[in-house]
């Protein structure tokens, strides 16, 4: 059955609902890319940390250098220690390079010695054993277990996470209001036309489904226009991380579900659009019999 009712670009309630919806895509594709670069840089850092040990030895460096040689081999001996090395002065620098820059002050700087160590079964046990036998060749010795600090910020991660699904939860709540303002002012506006509809023996859910189907294009035209323009404010992200030293900040690759995920926005707010303005027409019509 050919649509009795206007074209959505030919109303102005139909530009209202796309130029919404695509507002709405535009701040679900923002929250939804800050999910993945979270659970990215999440995986990144547990792939890179999980099962390590850093060992600390301050003091002069004549001494701490004899310490952490003496730690070397106390560590080598333990069952369970995939590998272990010693860390060079010069590399240690490097590190401090992009938060204190290449100056004169990091080969002044009294840096310990460091040792790194590689669990082959990261285990309580087999931590305790490593600290033990470190503190028993170097009693100065601080042993750094880099799951401590990436369970606080997995902890904090996961609670940014937490909100910017909320905030696509809100978008979305703020969709189906959206939709079901304009449905009820379409419903108004074409009173008259849905009276002649009626006349001529159309059903409540041939009417339903007019109104449903055009609250689809409406919506799915919106979530084009927004994730369009999202593209280049992804890019200029992209480009934004890229600046930042890959000390500070590693390379992220973001999943495939991100992707995948943003692809749908649109076909999703289309599919919400459907549902509730066909929820909505029916209830008005049944409360107009």
């Amino acid at each position: 059955m050919r649509s009795a009712l206007p074209s959505p670009r030919q109303s102005t309630m139909g530009h209202f609902i796309a130029g919404i919806v695509a507002v709405l895509v535009f701040i679900s594709g923002i929250a939804l890319t800050a999910a993945g670069s979270i659970g990215g840089l999440l995986n990144t850092w547990n792939a890179s940390v999980t099962g390590t040990l850093t060992v600390q030895i301050p003091g002069p460096a004549a001494d701490a250098d004899k310490a952490v040689t003496s730690a070397l081999h106390a560590v080598q001996a333990i069952d369970g220690v995939k590998q272990a090395h010693i860390v060079p002065r010069k590399e240690a620098q490097e590190l401090l390079k992009p938060w204190l820059g290449d100056t004169q002050l990091i080969a002044d700087l009294p840096l310990p010695a460091l040792l790194d160590v590689e669990l082959t079964a990261p285990s309580a046990q087999s931590i305790d054993r490593v600290t033990a036998a470190v503190k028993a060749a170097a009693p100065a010795a601080l042993i750094d277990d880099h799951r401590v600090w990436l369970n606080r910020i997995a902890e904090f991660a996961s609670a940014l996470s937490y909100i910017a699904f909320a905030l696509i939860g809100l978008s979305l709540a703020a969709l189906t209001l959206t939709v079901i303002f304009a449905t009820r002012a379409s419903l108004t506006e074409y009173t008259s036309v849905i009276e002649v509809l009626h006349l001529v023996g159309a059903r409540d859910s041939t009417i339903a489904s007019q109104f449903s189907w055009r609250a689809v294009r409406q919506a799915l035209w919106g979530g084009l226009i927004g994730l369009i323009v999202f593209g280049p404010a992804l890019l200029g992200l992209s480009w934004f991380a890229k600046r930042i030293d890959p000390g500070i900040l590693p390379p992220l690759t973001l999943p495939l579900a991100y992707w995948i995920g943003l692809a749908t926005l649109p076909i999703a707010a289309a599919v919400i659009a459907y549902g509730v303005a066909r929820a909505t027409v029916g209830r008005v019509l049944r409360a107009m019999v």
